[in-house]
């Protein structure tokens, strides 16, 4: 990741966009297999990370200040603030406020301690002792202990339904022991303390007796920066500085964040300066404009969120393995990374792993459903498929006709919708447009109540965990049921299934390597999704007023960050 600054050439946002990517790869290639096979115990350098800030004139900053965050988010997704869930809530606030054991920094490529201090293994990784940190309290004063970490955790295995990525499931037991919190997998489990950086630790004594998939969480009490003051309804939500903080007092008194109802709208408060920063969200053809003005920057960095065209596998249809394959090869994705994001976020292929994760992404899988659309008409032909008069292909009297969900209020997104439908329609699909908002595309997702849905996929910090969550039969449902993890395409396959259970129960990193390419070569095979691209973070911010934002690591995702970041 680099810093940004007063840089109108989009080519040059490309190249930081590749430099990010290749700052975070081969780091550790296959994440969920070096860190704790290296050793054993684990004991960072870490446990009080400061990063500090990109000003070199720090000796100047100022306790105090309210930093001014932008974001597109709806009053709808406030309605729910449980760290559990992923769909209608408002998830860019929860780092503010709550804390995993470990965290995944995208930027430099590391697990590093939060909660947790140090970790151990036993010798067939079937058992895991996370040490936690003396010391921390949530806001309302109660201590932090190794209770909340149980319970936390053993909601999973309760409450399936909150287990996205499948770690309740892998659990035999978990006991507190003064400060050390024991982990008991059924098998072999290697991959756990990366799967952990996805799971926010909620608080006993204030959760206890309530059910945690229905809870609304009104008022969030967590152990991080900043604490949730006050929401005034469609305006803004005001964070006051946590003074207890673990790992210091914030520099700052606070951060409100001011709600927006659109990209264009957001990014023109930052033009204007009535925030100092986005979210991440922002017009991407307004990138030269915010670039041009005197101290802009913007933070880039590749991700764990890949953006795609889910195909519902089950649709008629849809269910043709040819079909999805021929829809794959229509679509140009080069032209769309380059018009619809100006090149400013990483492509992503079928094998679904970003380049972050090194030397287990499969190369192979990379390169199948390359663009061409002579040959994805006669792929179609080939399985007998033919043209009607009205341009669309058919067969056996069935139109290949479908429904094509795509986000309102985010003018990108539409472009880009419009694009793959014209190129869809070149060959031979036809599409009927439909606008839903964020947290419906993710909830039309889970249900599996589509045909065609361009939206977001998260994924854990960890090659296993991405691919299990979106591509193993158990994270899915059928359609009309919520999928409990993020296989929204409604995919199966049982040797693939086959797959994941050997990989859980591998050690060996050579192997595990084989593993995972042999499982993306099968999955890009069957053509669930169509790509688009995977993104990070491209945070538009202002440092006239404010300074300490960092380089590595993310801004506003880390509370090390955050803590940082002062008034000049």
């Amino acid at each position: 990741m680099k810093n940004v600054k007063r840089v109108i050439s989009m080519l040059l946002i490309m190249m930081l966009v590749f430099t990010a990517c290749s700052n975070s790869t081969d780091k550790s290639g296959d994440k969920s297999a070096t860190s704790e096979q290296d050793t054993k115990t684990g004991d960072d350098d870490s446990k009080s990370t400061d990063s500090g800030g990109s000003d070199s004139d720090a000796t100047q900053a100022q306790s105090g200040g309210i930093l001014r965050i932008g974001d597109y988010v709806l009053d709808t997704q406030m309605n729910n603030k449980n760290p559990y869930l992923v769909s209608g809530v408002w998830v860019f606030a929860y780092p503010f406020q709550y804390e995993k054991l470990f965290y995944a920094n995208p930027v430099t490529g590391e697990i590093e301690p939060a909660l947790a201090e140090e970790f151990t293994w036993n010798d067939d990784y079937s058992q895991f002792t996370s040490i936690l940190r003396d010391g921390v309290k949530w806001h309302d004063g109660e201590p932090f202990t190794a209770d909340d970490v149980v319970y936390t955790y053993q909601n999973l295995i309760d409450y399936p339904v909150l287990d996205r990525y499948g770690i309740g499931k892998r659990i035999k037991s978990i006991e507190a022991d003064g400060n050390k919190v024991i982990f008991n997998f059924n098998s072999t489990f290697t991959a756990f303390k990366n799967f952990s950086t996805a799971i926010f630790i909620v608080p006993k004594h204030l959760w206890d007796g309530n059910d945690p998939s229905t809870y609304l969480n009104e008022q969030p009490v967590g152990t991080g920066p900043f604490m949730w003051t006050r929401y005034n309804t469609g305006v803004d939500v005001e964070f006051t500085a946590n003074k207890d903080y673990w790992g210091g007092t914030p520099k700052l008194d606070g951060i409100n964040v001011l709600m927006y109802n659109s990209a264009p709208n957001l990014t023109l408060a930052l033009l204007k300066g009535d925030i100092e920063a986005t979210s991440g969200a922002m017009a991407m053809s307004s990138a030269p404009e915010i670039l041009s003005k005197d101290n802009s920057n913007i933070q880039l960095y590749s991700g764990q969120t890949n953006f795609v065209i889910a195909m519902n596998n089950e649709k008629p249809g849809l269910s043709d393995p040819v079909v999805r394959q021929a829809m794959v090869m229509a679509v140009d994705r080069a032209k769309l990374i380059a018009k619809g994001e100006y090149n400013a976020v990483s492509p992503v292929s079928l094998g679904w792993l970003p380049d972050l994760f090194g030397d287990v992404v499969s190369d192979e899988a990379n390169q199948l459903g390359q663009f061409d659309i002579a040959a994805a008409k006669q792929l179609l032909e080939d399985a007998g498929y033919t043209l009607g008069k009205d341009k669309i292909y058919q067969k056996d009297g069935v139109k290949l006709s479908f429904t094509y969900y795509n986000a309102s209020g985010a003018p990108a997104q539409q472009m880009e919708a419009g694009m793959v439908q014209q190129w869809l329609l070149n060959l031979g699909v036809e599409i009927i447009p439909k606008l839903a908002t964020w947290p419906e595309l993710i909830g039309l997702g889970m249900s599996g109540n589509y045909d065609l849905c361009q939206l977001p996929v998260a994924f854990p910090f960890d090659p296993e965990a991405a691919l299990s969550s979106s591509f193993n039969s158990s994270m899915t449902a059928p359609t009309g049921e919520l999928a409990t993890g993020t296989n929204y395409f409604r995919y199966r396959n049982v040797e693939v299934d086959s797959l994941f259970e050997e990989l859980g129960n591998t050690i060996d990193t050579n192997k595990r390597k084989e593993l995972f390419h042999n499982i993306q070569v099968l999955v890009a095979n069957d053509y669930p999704f169509i790509p688009m691209y995977n993104i990070g973070g491209h945070i538009p911010y202002f440092d006239d007023e404010f300074g300490g934002f960092p380089e590595d690591r993310p801004i506003f995702e880390s509370t090390q960050s955050m803590i940082n970041i002062y008034k000049k």
